[in-house]
């Protein structure tokens, strides 16, 4: 059953039609990708569906017991609140439910206390009895009392540590971080349909990962605005395209919507060869109608080539297909040949106040080496990037750049730019050219007419991309350092990047978080994690998969470990299978015990909301007491079996 019905949009700004006849549906349950390249109207239609934009034709309408999500790019929280506080306002409903409750409790209480026993005292104890026993049902049915945790569970999945979550005011986040606490709080809302608008932009791999998984068992409607495409394969089951205004729809994930749209595009240019044949055909028939009826003086082949020409009007000619759109011509030399040892650094070690980053970090590059350091948000990957470009020092250790070796430095906040120059000013001062030649080289990033001379401050995420790639482009660089560079560009520019640096002849570090790309880009892995740095040769896919044999063999070796010791003295080994045994036993008596409290809650959830019992008070005070106790005792079971499995 749909929830969202578009039908035949049309958006403009001024003279310009972003959206025409645009259709799209979603239904319940249903997860769907929205993709187009930037400019293509994806984040207009989120703003259209949540009504913070006008259209000019078609129609939108979103059923209506329908609740709708948005998270926008960027959140502007401006507040003391901590963390935790600012998720908490999801649950306003549920504290004042307690509130509520605890209010009712203390009437009923003070009811009993008195001594009266005329019919309207009877009567208002009966009423609020039968008022807080709705409550309660409906509190018991919600989250309850496990929000707070609901809370702690989220936020750590979007890598808030419990200390930040506690303690961290809104107004001391960076932009990522605030992003990441919007997209907390949505997924705490739980709307029927929730609508994410690059999601994954400020999340390390780790939180990445955590969301796929979230999303997978969410039970509402999911519509996404994504450039990662490793996410898109995960999450999603359809991919409706913006092209040229109108949507093209695909059953299946961004994998199969390659496939698919290549399949499609072949199909559409035999068609149109076809048909292309047919009208040159045509066209040489009417023409020899025409030689033949001049020659002959014949009224009779001027009929016909009319009757041709009227045939050949009628046809609805079909527009030469493409497979794919504009996109920025990228190409990246390394025409200075430095040394083949480009980078070296050693012992290096770097400390934020008690913090400390990492420690006795080593590592070298050499020329042609394309290498990612890959780790969770905080870990020091970019701090790393920043002690090599000599931007901030090293508490110890050394950083050495090989001779005849030009670093250049894409910067994830963009922070190198002048934000009032124009984009020709931009250019120039990275190489000296012409303002005819600056022109031409901005229009092959797609930047033509009166946008070369907008403000560098005007440009969006992705035209700053695409004007650092082209400053980067133009320069005499022989080692790219690159900090999140795909983060605002989107899928065509993403797939000229990846090509790009797959043919470039220097040296390439990155730090990025985009799974697809490293599998396309890079040679071997730096992973940052515990404040060491470990090398993995291979993409990252190679990476995850040496990750998953490497936690294997650690199992087996912790096992044989406790085997070897166990042959060299028996005592110990008959203590380790006695061990064992009372493990196993204690693993059984757990799990009976378990077993048979959620068969206790259940019955004591049944006759709290039994409706006989409603208008007993006494008993379900009772009944509540013994459940929160029995919940208590279950969750602690839980927290032992998780500790002796």
């Amino acid at each position: 059953m749909a929830i969202l019905n578009i039908n035949n949009l049309k958006k403009e700004y001024g003279i310009e039609t972003v959206l025409k006849d645009f259709s799209l549906n979603v239904n319940q349950g249903e997860a769907v990708a929205l993709i187009g390249p930037n400019g293509s109207g994806k984040t207009t239609i989120f703003r259209i569906i949540t009504g913070q934009e006008h259209y000019s034709e078609g129609t939108v309408s979103v059923r209506n017991d329908i609740e709708v999500g948005y998270l926008d790019q960027l959140p502007d929280f401006k507040s003391e609140l901590t963390i935790y506080q600012e998720l908490e306002k999801v649950f306003e409903n549920v504290k004042k439910q307690i509130k509520e409750m605890q209010r009712l409790e203390q009437k009923i209480a003070h009811h009993g206390e008195r001594a009266e026993d005329s019919q309207a005292h009877s009567d208002d104890l009966q009423k609020t009895m039968r008022v807080y026993s709705a409550l309660q049902q409906k509190f018991e049915k919600g989250l309850g009392y496990e929000y707070q945790s609901k809370i702690r569970q989220v936020a750590a999945g979007m890598g808030f540590d419990e200390t930040e979550i506690n303690e961290k005011t809104l107004d001391q986040l960076s932009g990522g971080e605030k992003t990441r606490v919007g997209l907390s709080k949505l997924l705490l809302m739980e709307p029927d349909l929730l609508l994410l608008d690059e999601p994954t932009n400020h999340l390390d791999l780790k939180s990445v990962e955590w969301l796929e998984n979230y999303l997978n068992s969410y039970q509402g409607s999911l519509l996404i605005i994504s450039h990662d495409r490793y996410f898109l394969d995960n999450t999603i089951e359809r991919i409706v395209e913006i092209k040229n205004g109108k949507n093209e729809d695909y059953s299946g994930n961004y994998s199969y919507y390659q496939q698919e749209r290549k399949r499609r595009y072949q199909q559409r240019l035999r068609e149109y060869k076809n048909q292309q044949k047919k009208i040159k055909e045509l066209e040489d028939a009417i023409e020899q109608l025409y030689i033949w009826g001049r020659s002959r003086d014949s009224e009779k082949m001027f009929k016909r080539a009319k009757a041709m020409e009227k045939r050949l009007e009628r046809i609805d000619r079909l527009e030469k297909p493409q497979l794919k759109g504009k996109k920025m011509n990228l190409e990246l030399d390394a025409e200075i040949r430095g040394g083949d040892d480009v980078l070296f650094v050693d012992n290096l070690s770097k400390s934020f106040e008690d913090l400390t980053l990492f420690q006795d970090v080593n590592f070298e590059l050499h020329r042609s080496d394309k290498a990612a350091i890959i780790g969770d948000n905080g870990t020091g990957k970019s701090t790393i990037l920043r002690i090599i470009m000599g931007e901030i020092s090293s508490d110890q250790g050394r950083v050495k750049i090989g001779t005849n070796i030009y670093p250049a430095y894409y910067r994830q906040e963009f922070e190198g730019f002048n934000p009032e120059d124009d984009l020709i000013t931009a250019l120039q001062r990275e190489t000296a050219v012409t303002n005819s030649e600056a022109r031409d080289m901005l229009a092959s990033f797609l930047f033509t007419g009166e946008d070369v001379f907008k403000k560098v401050r005007q440009l969006s995420g992705g035209e700053k991309s695409r004007l650092r790639l082209l400053q980067l482009m133009s320069g005499n660089y022989n080692f790219l350092i690159l900090d999140e560079p795909t983060n605002h560009l989107d899928l065509p520019s993403r797939e000229v990047l990846e090509e790009a640096l797959q043919e470039y002849q220097g040296t390439v570090l990155i730090v990025s978080h985009d799974r697809y790309f490293l599998d396309k880009v890079v040679d071997f892995i730096y992973e940052l994690e515990n404040q060491k740095l470990q090398k993995y040769y291979g993409d990252y896919s190679y990476y995850k998969e040496k990750k998953k044999k490497e936690l294997s063999a650690q199992l087996e070796k912790e096992q044989e470990e406790e085997k070897s010791e166990g042959k060299l003295d028996y005592e110990a080994q008959k203590e380790a299978r006695s061990r064992e045994m009372r493990r196993q036993k204690r693993l059984k008596e757990i799990e009976a015990e378990i077993e048979k409290l959620e068969n206790k809650l259940s019955e004591l959830e049944a006759e709290m909301t039994a409706e006989k019992n409603i208008d007993k008070f006494e008993l379900l005070q009772e009944l509540k007491a013994e459940y929160e106790s029995k919940n208590e005792r279950l969750e602690d079971l839980y927290q032992e079996w998780e500790k002796i499995v």
